[in-house]
């Protein structure tokens, strides 16, 4: 069985990576290089709902049981910084609207090599 990681410690690995988070409401906002980030917890399941079988697979073949977050951004690079925190402390997996499903770390090494470079959300 595995522990289900909190905001609160999100927020406290985000914070220790130098990264300046605000937490209100079970929420937090993320300030980071001049932009913004939201980051909420994936609460009532919304993320599995929204998952076709063989993408859930990919990720509980990935990860196993898993809890996940939701960031919202403006810009790239505040969700970089956040994905970079998070691999930090916790095996992470990325799942972007371009259509990557894997590994946090192999996901910011794609981005790093300028191979991917996906949109915002905003």
């Amino acid at each position: 069985m595995s522990r289900e990681v909190t905001v609160e410690e999100v927020r406290d690995q985000l914070l220790a990576s130098g990264i300046g988070v605000d937490f209100q409401d079970g929420r937090l906002t993320v300030l980071h290089d001049g932009s913004v980030a939201w980051i909420g917890p994936n609460l009532d399941v919304e993320l599995e709902r929204e998952y076709e079988p063989d993408e859930l697979a990919v990720i509980e073949g990935l990860i196993g049981t898993w809890n996940g977050f939701v960031i919202d951004y403006r810009t790239i690079g505040v969700a970089d910084a956040v994905v970079t925190a998070m691999c930090e402390r916790w095996p992470c997996v990325v799942d972007d609207e371009d259509g990557f499903i894997g590994w946090g770390v192999d996901y910011l090494e794609r981005r790093r090599d300028g191979g991917y470079v996906p949109h915002s959300t905003s």
